[in-house]
């Protein structure tokens, strides 16, 4: 079922028009764009539009009864879960609305779970100009997950997660021809651009320095785009 989900809503090549850069091997970022009239204006509407999601949303079981359910969460200390509500999603690909983001982000704690963001998303293949209408480019950091190789179904956990992964998003390969070799799924684009919008933090749009799933960043930052 994943790799039919995977391979129908992905991208099929990780070039894009979007001024970005590779982080590691498994992550594209958007490079900062030159601030245009009214970018500060928009970019505090929706953190206070994102800020009213979390208080609303403050308990994940009210998100659960509104249709956003946890993604894949790990039960590990200090994670931070998208809770993702689908159909949300879906219509963000078409017209955003800041109120009904098509995630939440949640952080394990000691107290149980933290409402601490939401996150916005845009097509595959968004121009420059789609992203930056939904969140300023001067100012938001979005990013994508790329080359991505999945296993085949009789892999050990050990290939797919930890230090020695070989496959995955924390996975060795990142090219087309050795997960080919490999007998692997190669997916160029795993779903769409995102951006993360942590309100009242001092890393309120998610930057460069945020934690990086797809593994330690390697030799290849060049940037891709133009």
């Amino acid at each position: 079922m994943w790799e039919r989900l995977l391979s129908h809503y992905s991208g099929k090549t990780d070039e894009t028009p979007v001024p970005s850069m590779k982080m590691g091997r498994h992550m594209q970022m958007s490079l900062k764009g030159d601030p245009a009239p009214g970018d500060s204006a928009r970019a505090a509407q929706i953190l206070a539009a994102a800020d009213a999601v979390l208080s609303r949303y403050r308990d994940a079981k009210t998100a659960m009864r509104d249709g956003y359910k946890p993604f894949f969460p790990t039960g590990r200390m200090g994670e931070e879960i998208h809770y993702t509500n689908y159909r949300y999603r879906s219509k963000e690909q078409q017209q955003i609305d800041y109120s009904r983001p098509g995630s939440i982000l949640y952080k394990r704690t000691a107290e149980g779970l933290k409402a601490v963001g939401v996150m916005y998303t845009a097509p595959t293949d968004a121009s420059p100009q789609q992203l930056d209408a939904i969140a300023p480019l001067s100012i938001a950091t979005w990013h994508r997950h790329v080359d991505f190789c999945g296993g085949p179904r009789n892999l050990s956990a050990s290939e797919q997660f930890g230090p020695n992964a070989r496959f995955g998003p924390q996975g060795s390969i990142h090219t087309a021809e050795a997960c080919k070799a490999a007998q692997g799924l190669w997916i160029p684009v795993v779903l769409n651009w995102m951006t993360h919008v942590y309100p009242n933090t001092q890393e309120e749009w998610g930057g460069m320095d945020m934690d990086m799933e797809a593994g330690a960043p390697d030799a290849g930052t060049s940037p891709k785009g133009g």
